[in-house]
């Protein structure tokens, strides 16, 4: 099943590939200067069972099917280094000695007023703009005017599978929460961004990823969203407390919503106790570093609840999702190759970006 799931996961972004230009382009990082190239990811996802290895998927740009156009700012709008291009883009950004991609999305409404941004991370293996296909992100930005941001984490920690850093599992050679710093000072150089509506939001490693950042970036975060992982370790102490939200499926068999111990991703036995974590557990542990009052569970639907904490001095909220697997709510990526696990009573995106509304963006 994990293998079959993947060569589905490439029909469906060969498919998708048909209908746009297949490319990713990447820049130069000194001069930023965008060109296209085609770039194959594994994708990894971890209930495949066949005997294939290794699986690529052409990385699909979507928008780029429009001509970019230059915009033109108003006379008090933010002074860049570049002339900014509505519609889609991919550089690449060399931050503490390792060079990361990512692809952005510029809103065909921009004027050169400052911008939310939504940063969204992949999960293990997988891409940016895969990111853009799971969460739909790229498109949202266009249809309500912000700038979106898929960067792809390099591979780690001795894997070939693009991935993000933790603090669990700190790698000496890179820093990837100051590569956040060093991108937005990259898009900043080209937009005009509102530095005080910048928002996080990713699945799986990416989630966790997004953790670490409301532990060690949440000064410079609006809110944040956690799509099926969740991890509060040991040395985090938040700068600041920011509205938080998380989704987690009780049949997650990758990050086990219970603490039990067993992942099926692959390599999980090289993570020692990690996946022991309680994934509720862990999300109240942010609330207390915020200072929050006991929580109250309500009902969303029939097969999901949302845990809350009154008399917080932030928004917290932690969505269970039962049976749910180790998907993204209500994607239409996942509804396509895993829907059995993917629920609809929710739709993770809609909600997050309410939830970012609800906090400046």
């Amino acid at each position: 099943m994990r293998r079959l799931l993947a060569l589905l996961v490439v029909l469906g972004l060969l498919a998708a590939s048909c209908s746009s230009t297949g490319t990713d382009a990447a820049s130069d990082a000194s001069d930023a200067t965008t060109t296209s190239t085609t770039d194959a990811e594994q994708v990894d996802d971890t209930s495949s069972t066949t005997e294939a290895e290794d699986v690529a998927t052409t990385e699909p740009e979507g928008a780029a099917t429009t001509t970019p156009t230059t915009a033109t700012p108003p006379v008090d709008a933010c002074v860049t280094d570049r002339p900014a291009e509505v519609g889609l883009q991919s550089e690449a950004l060399e931050s503490g000695g390792v060079e990361y991609r990512y692809q952005w999305t510029l809103p065909s409404t921009y004027d050169g007023s400052p911008l939310a941004v939504v940063l969204d991370f992949h999960p293990i293996g997988f891409s940016g703009p895969v990111q853009a296909q799971i969460s739909g992100m790229a498109e949202l930005a266009e249809s309500e005017g912000f700038l979106a941001v898929q960067p792809t984490g390099p591979p780690g920690n001795g894997d070939d599978r693009n991935v993000w850093e933790l603090s669990q599992f700190d790698e000496p050679d890179r820093d990837d929460v100051e590569f956040v710093s060093d991108l937005l000072d990259r898009l900043g150089s080209t937009v005009c961004i509102d530095r005080d509506r910048v928002f996080a939001i990713g699945m799986s490693s990416g989630s966790l990823f997004t953790s670490n950042l409301v532990c060690r970036f949440s000064e410079h975060l609006a809110a944040a969203v956690s799509v099926a992982g969740v991890t509060h370790d040991d040395s985090c102490e938040p700068a600041q407390a920011i509205p938080y939200l998380a989704f987690h499926g009780t049949a997650d068999t990758t990050i086990p919503f219970d603490g039990s111990g067993q992942s099926t991703l692959d390599g999980a036995e090289a993570a020692g106790d990690f996946f022991t974590q309680v994934m509720p557990d862990e999300f109240a542990e942010f609330a207390a570093d915020f200072g929050c009052a006991d929580p109250i569970d309500t009902p969303v639907t029939e097969k999901v609840s949302v845990r809350t904490w009154p008399g917080c001095p932030v928004e917290l909220a932690f969505y269970t999702i039962v049976d749910g697997g180790h998907t993204w709510p209500n994607s239409e990526l996942f509804l396509s190759i895993d829907p059995e696990n993917t629920t609809t009573e929710l739709d993770a995106t809609a909600i997050a970006w309410e939830f970012f509304q609800r906090h400046g963006a």
